[in-house]
Order: structure tokens, then C-alpha cells, then sequence
């Protein structure tokens, strides 16, 4: 019964969204959202795989998202350049990928240099690489003219906090002082990321705020900011489509290892000390991730430490969709909408 329901979801998942709405008229809502037609079909599908009240282990999980992305993220398009390469880690070597549409002579000219966004997946700490977020970063560097650099940092639990954060903070270091042989204008390189990548991004954005140069921007997708997973949404939430408080937990208790300060700013950015350093945000929420709230609160401590922020916010849509796009719609469009204000605000 459990294949004849996943193959009935992977069938409905594709259908036309106008026939989807016809079929589920009463869809939930929630503070006045109506979810997405299409993220309420994949989450039921998700629902198929899943067993209630049970979690993978860490090695179902990583296959389950390495699927995923399979499935159900768009090809992006192709790029003059993907290079492959590797970059220093706080704890050695760890792999890297530029993706840029614009050829690179490696003459060192100041024109033919671009800005860049050094990018950090998603995946809860815990799974998520270079190939599950490769559709994402093509795009973003196709659709923004820019670079991206995305950074295979350290997972937990075989590297509990801080690893792979050092890992994300030491690239973008490594990415500045390097930034000429790869073609990137240093004076315009930020940090970006989805979830916990979201997370790496603003920690690093705050901790080399005085660093020369210091990240231009950041560019934050629905990322975890608050360690104490007690916020409305996340409570409200509890049992969301493709992030259940479960999960979460789980996710961040793994990354934690022995660790349990949570008002540490290195791993709650919502406890920044000094949100005025930080640089120009460009925030994306979705009204049916139990992440919401605390990223909502991000922003408003952006906003009164008088840092510019644009904030967009699906109110349909669950976590991950940008990394669905294969068969929600929106998340082509979050990207495109990413991509605009890079271009904007390089």
C-alpha cells in the first residue's frame, strides 16, 4: 500500500496546477494562508516515504535528500564555467564549485573580474553537498551575471559545531585573498545560503564584519537563526510538510553534539550582538516553514539596527521549496527574484 500511495503522489505531483486546485478546494490554512496547492501535494507525497514518529538514520536521510534533488529540482541551465576545486577548511582541504556564465583569462584586469556569492547548503546540518544544491547555484549565477561559489563544508555528526561553520568562515577568507585567480572582484563578494547554510551565511556575515574585506551582502533563504526551536511557527508548525519540529530537532541535536548554549550568536545569528555591522540582506520566507518566525524576527532586528533589507515572503509555500522547482513553480520564482536584487545590489 505504501508504493501504490507514493506512485499515486508522484503522479498527482505532476499534474497542471489548475487541475490540482480543483481537486483539493479546501486547502489548509494558517494565520490566513492558504498553502500552495503544489507544495501540499509534494508534502503528501513526502508524508508516503516518511513513517510517523520515525526518524532515519543519518545515512537514509543523505540518500533521501540526494533523491530528492534528483526528483524534483529543475535542470538549470548551462554555463561557460563549472570548475570543480578545492579550498581551505578550517580543518584542511574541502571542496568547492565556481559556476559563472562569463569565460575567465585569469589576465587580473579589473573589468573582467565579477562579484560573487559564496553559497552554503542547506540540509540541516547534517546531509545536503555540492550535487543537491548544483540546480540552485547554476541558476543563481546564470539568472544574476554573477559568480557563485558553493562550499562543501563539514557535516555533523561526524563533525559537530563548530566544524563546519569554521569550514564556511575560512572559505570565504581563502575566496577574498584568492579571489583574482578566480575572477571575482573581492571588493564585491557576499555570503548566501539556504536553512542551515542561511544559518552559516549570517554568523559569517557578523564575524568578519572587520575582516578586508568583509562579506557586501548577504542573501538568507529561509535560514535557521534561533537554537532554541521554541518559536510560534515552529511550534504552531509542528508536524509542517517537509519540516516537521521532529526533524528539526533532530537536525540540530545531531549538529549540537555536547554544545547547549543556545543564545550563542555562533549558533543562533538571531543573538547577534552588533546587528548595525551587518551588511545589505535580501531575506526569503515561506508562510508554512516552522523556520518562519525567527527569520521574521532576523529581520526586524535588521531593520531597527537600520541595516537595508528586503524581505519577500511566500506566504504558500513550505521549507525547501527553492530546491523543488521541477514541480513548484514558486520556487523558479523565488530565484528569478534572488537573482534581480544581486543584480541590483552587486
Amino acid at each position: 500500500m505504501g508504493k501504490l500511495a507514493m506512485l499515486g503522489g508522484l503522479l498527482m505531483v505532476r499534474l497542471p496546477e489548475r487541475l490540482l486546485k480543483l481537486v483539493y478546494r479546501d486547502r489548509q490554512t494558517y494565520r490566513g494562508q492558504t498553502i500552495d496547492v503544489k507544495a501540499l501535494v509534494l508534502g503528501r507525497l513526502a508524508n508516503t516515504v516518511r513513517i510517523p514518529g520515525q526518524l532515519p538514520s543519518v545515512k537514509e536521510s543523505r540518500a533521501q535528500s540526494d533523491k530528492v534533488a534528483k526528483l524534483f529540482d529543475r535542470k538549470g541551465p548551462k554555463l561557460a564555467r563549472v570548475e570543480d576545486f578545492e579550498i581551505d577548511g578550517a580543518g584542511g582541504p574541502v571542496r568547492a564549485r565556481l559556476y559563472s556564465d562569463t569565460a575567465y583569462n585569469n589576465t587580473g584586469e579589473e573589468k573582467s573580474l565579477q562579484p560573487a556569492l559564496v553559497y552554503f547548503h542547506g540540509g540541516g546540518f547534517v546531509q545536503g553537498n555540492l550535487e543537491s544544491h548544483n540546480e540552485v547555484c547554476t541558476k543563481l549565477a546564470k539568472w544574476s551575471g554573477g559568480i557563485v561559489v558553493a562550499v562543501d563544508y563539514r557535516l555533523a555528526p561526524e563533525h559537530h559545531f563548530p566544524k563546519g561553520l569554521d569550514d564556511a568562515r575560512k572559505a570565504f577568507v581563502w575566496l577574498s585573498e584568492n579571489a583574482i585567480s578566480l575572477g571575482i572582484d573581492r571588493e564585491r563578494l557576499g555570503v548566501g545560503g539556504d536553512s542551515a547554510g542561511g544559518c552559516f551565511a549570517a554568523v559569517v556575515a557578523s564575524e568578519l564584519a572587520d575582516h578586508s574585506p568583509a562579506p557586501k551582502f548577504q542573501v538568507l533563504i529561509y535560514p535557521v537563526t534561533d537554537g532554541h526551536l521554541n518559536s510560534a511557527s515552529v511550534n504552531e508548525l509542528k508536524h509542517a510538510y517537509i519540516l516537521t519540529k521532529q526533524r528539526i530537532t533532530w537536525y540540530r541535536d545531531l549538529y549540537r553534539g555536547e554544545f547547549a548554549d543556545f543564545d550563542d550568536p555562533r549558533f543562533s545569528p538571531l543573538f547577534t550582538k552588533d546587528f548595525s555591522s551587518l551588511p545589505k540582506t535580501y531575506m526569503l520566507t515561506a508562510g508554512f516553514d516552522p523556520l518562519c518566525d525567527e527569520a521574521s524576527a532576523y529581520v526586524e532586528k535588521l531593520t531597527s539596527a537600520g541595516v537595508p533589507v528586503t524581505h519577500r515572503h511566500f506566504p504558500g509555500q513550505v521549507h525547501a521549496f527553492v530546491n523543488l522547482t521541477a514541480v513548484i513553480p514558486q520556487g523558479t520564482q523565488a530565484l528569478e527574484e534572488i537573482t534581480r536584487w544581486l543584480r541590483e545590489n552587486w
